[in-house]
């Protein structure tokens, strides 16, 4: 379709600069809150392409194991940082486990023989991760409505509305409860174009914790 012209890349690289402002707005003091409104549609395109990662991949077990071991690698960064600067909460990020526990899922979900007790073990851990059950429901939407473009919207639509509490308020929508925002990723998602577009991978596993620990220790000096 003539409006499908993003691929994998274009759309990683267009959430990766709302990240980044995003977290400009956790760790930064004086920061724009609106930056946090670019935020809320970063999760549910990386969790999308986690899904198609996932279909792609020559060894979903592999697949796994590289998140596990980079979501690993940001717990100790976080857990270095923390004591090193002494900051009162624990750096929350780490949305590479959430997103191992997802692809966890889907293996588990998918063999033939499944382990009910091994699912229910991903699925309360996943309420400890980034995104909590979020992050679930998005992936088994995206990956089991992937061909079904009307169905997988409408869950998603759905999924987004759930935020929707509290009073159709400014400050409620826009200040303390913007995470209905996410809807508006869907957009993003019914542009892609399917192509996986230039592979640098390892760009994003780097770039995600690092760019996270330099703008927590910029905020604690700039907060002294």
């Amino acid at each position: 379709m003539r409006f499908q012209i993003l691929n994998g890349f274009t759309l990683k690289m267009i959430m990766t600069m709302f990240m980044v402002l995003d977290h400009i707005a956790q760790f930064i003091p004086g920061a724009p809150y609106w930056f946090h409104w670019l935020g809320r549609l970063v999760a549910p395109i990386f969790i999308f392409l986690l899904t198609e990662g996932y279909i792609h991949t020559r060894d979903s077990s592999v697949y796994m194991k590289r998140l596990f071991i980079w979501s690993a690698i940001m717990f100790a960064g976080n857990g270095t940082i923390w004591l090193t600067f002494r900051k009162d909460t624990f750096i929350p990020n780490n949305i590479f486990f959430s997103m191992a526990l997802g692809i966890a899922l889907l293996i588990n979900l998918e063999r033939e023989e499944k382990n009910k007790w091994i699912i229910f073990l991903i699925v309360l851990l996943s309420t400890f991760a980034e995104g909590s059950l979020m992050i679930t429901a998005m992936v088994l939407i995206f990956h089991f409505l992937k061909e079904d473009k009307m169905r997988l919207s409408l869950t998603y639509i759905v999924i987004s509305a759930t935020f929707l509490q509290g009073g159709f308020t400014y400050k409620n929508l826009f200040i303390e409860n913007p995470q209905w925002m996410m809807v508006f990723a869907l957009p993003f998602i019914l542009m892609y174009n399917g192509k996986k577009g230039p592979n640098i991978k390892y760009f994003f596993y780097i770039f995600y914790p690092v760019h996270i620990w330099i703008l927590f220790i910029l905020g604690y000096f700039m907060g002294k």
